[in-house]
């Protein structure tokens, strides 16, 4: 889960925030509940009291939920906003620091911390402060007894809502109301929400009205059912004598069947592509509310041997096309989107999960161990290695013998990377995570064709390495080396395919003397610079060398000086551009300044007293988000929103940067 704050008018504070899980839903036939919920978090009475949303599963109750959470009404109410997922097995340590973690700025010690002293840290921050937590989907009596005297009572509207699917689970709470049991969907409500998912911008033809109504009646009003059911039509034939066949099988399959949804899952699986499937399956492996980053799924995927080669493409971008597909069948939830739209972050109901784990271990796609989480059948060391440690230990499943990464001055050394040329992704973690190559490399060509992604290589091994790995996509390279003279980063030119660089330096290490002379892939479309700490005046001819570069950031002292002045014709692709801990003062814009831009974030920029005016001209803009810096560039970027809505622009949204889990 993602973290935000919230700034509050009155006092100055900032409230924080887990954000919730999930894309907002449109709210269909509930318009009536969300106001009664609004009413009871924002008026009467006083004590801290406990708002509760029960029903079956499917009915819509985190929907609801997120609904009201993030209602601008109740986000300026609250000081803090938090939101937490419980799931079925919880364990007690985990939730206290989920809370804690929103609840607090810095959290060091936590790790060593008792659950008791967790707790007491946890009523301290919330103490005198009105607060409301969402506790979604409890499963267990147990969690509000382990909870419950965490939460101070001030008098002050504080308030806890919990969604569960029993009722006397949300009854332990001793609520000053009773619990909020979700009714199930008129059938004009649920031709209504039918027609929102399978014609999203535009109206149902009239041919097939009639029997849309039949189908959508069928569902017996449960939403998720919908949603999925409108998955399958989205995706068939617009005809009548297709939807005619649904809801035929509708017909054999779920007449008074009281599990509708089971029948509605197994009917939707059974539409999807043969490539989909196990795809879709793979979801089973996940933990329960297990939020999916996209990267490494589709690795997975990939390493498993799922995804076709289609038409020349990359494995990795026919895989998130797959994904997309899954997407529009409403059987993956989006969670977290990128700077372009493009999905971050996923997730699937935990009815669907369900389904996926009795419909692999049927299949004999998973099987459990000791009935506890299932494992991938199929799952065998492949191209895929992410690991913790520095030392790692690389296989492939194609024939070729294992391969390992020793350790040297505590820095993990390839010996003989010609042997793995299966390898695709290698992701080295953790403070000294870096990948040095030694002799043999140098002597002994070699060549990684299908190596789409080294996270971290030491600047020095970039020469000998990165020969052999011309379709590399995205790099990472710590350090610098000595050219001409002068102490600079190497030379990137020759990797037509790369997409993403991350250039930084050790704290005590090397600097450049200077970036002007580096040579990067004109198609480069992310960068970042941590530690580098370059010139900002080199940041002009940098913004011009790189004309389809998207997505800037710049952490850590990556630049240095107390003025960056930009002029007409830097960076003019840029989408996103990201400042964290930055020495700048002022801040100079052309008159024309990143003309595609959509989103701004400043962290911890103390010094700079304002965001330039001119910023606001851009069209395409519609986020600016600010987090400790000076009150005046939050203000700034308040006063520039008025401007744009004076303009009648109503898309840009200003607001505090999240803490945890920044783009």
């Amino acid at each position: 889960m993602a973290e935000e704050q919230v700034g509050d008018r009155s006092s100055g504070e900032s409230s924080i925030a887990y954000r919730s899980t999930g894309e907002e839903e449109a709210i269909v036939g509930f318009e009536e509940e969300v106001l009664i919920i609004k009413e009871q978090l924002t008026g009467v009475p006083k004590q801290l009291d406990v708002i509760s949303i029960v029903g079956m599963p499917g009915l819509g109750k985190t929907t609801l939920a997120i609904k009201v959470y993030n209602d601008p009404l109740v986000a300026y109410h609250f000081l803090i906003r938090a939101w937490i997922t419980i799931s079925q097995e919880y364990v007690k340590r985990d939730l206290l620091c989920g809370l804690l973690s929103s609840v607090m700025r810095h959290t060091n010690g936590v790790d060593q911390m008792r659950d008791e002293e967790l707790a007491q840290r946890l009523y301290k921050s919330l103490k005198g402060r009105r607060y409301f937590i969402v506790m979604d989907d409890i499963w267990d009596s147990r969690v509000w007894s382990d909870l419950k005297t965490c939460f101070p009572n001030d008098n002050n509207g504080s308030r806890i809502m919990f969604t569960s699917r029993h009722e006397d689970v949300a009854l332990l709470a001793k609520s000053s109301r009773p619990p909020l049991s979700l009714r199930f969907l008129t059938d004009d409500e649920s031709w209504v929400l039918f027609q929102q998912k399978v014609f999203p911008r535009e109206t149902c033809p009239p041919q097939l009205t009639e029997i849309g109504k039949q189908i959508a009646k069928k569902c017996q009003g449960v939403p998720l059912v919908i949603v999925v059911l409108a998955g399958i039509l989205t995706n068939e034939e617009k005809s009548p004598d297709q939807w005619e066949k649904v809801g035929k099988t509708l017909n054999s399959q779920m007449t008074a069947d009281p599990q509708i949804w089971v029948k509605t899952l197994a009917l939707s699986y059974n539409h999807l592509p043969h490539h989909l499937k196990p795809c879709f399956l793979y979801f089973g492996l996940f933990p329960e509310d297990y939020q999916v980053p996209v990267w490494k799924l589709i690795w997975l995927w990939v390493a498993e041997g799922f995804i076709r080669e289609t038409g020349g493409k990359c494995l990795e971008d026919i895989a998130e096309e797959y994904l997309m597909e899954l997407i529009g069948r409403s059987l993956i939830l989006v969670s977290r989107r990128r700077y372009d739209s493009g999905v971050k972050v996923c997730g699937i109901h935990d009815l669907l999960r369900d389904f996926c784990i009795k419909q692999a271990e049927k299949e004999c796609f998973l099987q459990r161990i000791s009935g506890e989480l299932p494992v991938s059948y199929f799952a065998q060391p492949e191209d895929l290695v992410i690991e913790d440690s520095p030392s790692m230990l690389i296989n492939s499943r194609h024939g070729f013998a294992t391969h390992s990464l020793c350790t040297k001055s505590d820095l993990p050394v390839l010996d003989y990377p010609w042997g793995m040329v299966t390898l695709r992704h290698l992701t080295i973690k953790g403070k000294e995570g870096l990948l040095r190559i030694e002799e043999p490399v140098a002597i002994y060509p070699f060549s990684l064709d299908n190596l789409q992604t080294l996270s971290s290589i030491d600047a020095w091994s970039c020469r000998d390495f990165l020969a052999g790995t011309l379709n590399i996509r995205k790099l990472g390279i710590r350090g610098c080396i000595r050219k001409d003279g002068f102490y600079t980063f190497p030379d990137t030119d020759f990797l037509n395919h790369l997409q993403e660089l991350k250039l930084w330096c050790d704290p005590c290490g090397i600097w450049p003397d200077r970036l002007s002379g580096v040579r990067f892939p004109t198609n480069l479309k992310k960068l970042t610079l941590t530690r580098t700490e370059v010139k900002w005046n080199e940041m002009s001819t940098l913004g011009k060398s790189l004309p389809n570069l998207e997505v800037l950031k710049l952490l850590w002292f990556a630049c240095v000086g107390k003025c960056w002045k930009i002029s007409d014709g830097d960076f003019p692709q840029l989408k996103f551009l990201k400042l964290v801990t930055m020495p700048i003062d002022e801040w100079q814009v052309s008159s024309n300044p990143f003309p595609r831009l959509q989103r701004l974030v400043l962290v911890h920029c103390r010094g700079l007293q304002s965001i330039p005016s001119e910023i606001g001209e851009v069209l395409t803009l519609q986020m600016i988000e600010v987090r400790d810096c000076d009150t005046s560039v939050a203000n700034s970027a308040h006063k520039i929103k008025e401007e744009q809505v004076s303009m009648g622009n109503n898309c840009l949204q200003t607001g505090p940067a999240p803490i945890f889990g920044l783009p």
